[in-house]
């Protein structure tokens, strides 16, 4: 659940200095607007879990790395900038600028909720869209109740679903090169 806690706008390096003072919130921006992220439910921690451990396995070894909600994705184009908390994040940017943030991603991941059903469906696949057309990567929308997983990528000048996956079916992440059971997943 989030919830906005800025009712007016403010600039990124307020935010940064407010987003450091905050010891147990984590807070998202969106075009000057501060949004504070609540916690989920055991199943929804579990997914994040699950998906985030069967990607760092694959990638041991290999130039890039899996980040779960505690490293902030910056999301920067001509129709907004936001500073988002992706629920699972593969980057492989090299060279890091910032500790806590990352510039660029390979595979996105946010895992759904009641109350960020809307945003993770619409304005993150927007924003994510804009991040992952640079590294042809993937985004996936996963509903933790249920064996359903959308992916979505570049597809003939479309940010879109490409594949929705369920019970028994191999998510293809072609980006990793790695395959997920959707059994595996939902264990």
């Amino acid at each position: 659940m989030s919830y906005k806690i800025s009712h007016s706008l403010i600039t990124p390096e307020a935010y940064f200095s407010h987003e450091k003072a905050s010891l147990n919130t984590r807070h998202e921006y969106i075009d000057g607007y501060v949004v504070a992220m609540a916690g989920g439910t055991i199943q929804h921690g579990k997914m994040i879990t699950n998906i985030a451990r069967l990607l760092g396995n694959h990638l041991v070894g290999k130039p890039c790395d899996v980040f779960s909600s505690d490293v902030k994705l910056r999301v920067e184009s001509a129709f907004v900038k936001s500073f988002r908390y992706p629920d699972v994040m593969v980057s492989c940017e090299q060279n890091r600028t910032f500790e806590d943030m990352c510039e660029s991603a390979t595979v996105l991941v946010e895992v759904l909720s009641q109350s960020t059903e809307l945003t993770d469906r619409v304005y993150k696949s927007a924003e994510y869209g804009h991040v992952l057309s640079a590294t042809q990567g993937e985004y996936l929308v996963v509903d933790p109740d249920h064996p359903v997983i959308e992916k979505r990528m570049w597809n003939e000048g479309r940010f879109e679903v490409v594949a929705t996956y369920g019970p028994g079916e191999v998510v293809k992440l072609e980006s990793l090169k790695l395959d997920l059971s959707m059994d595996e997943l939902y264990l």
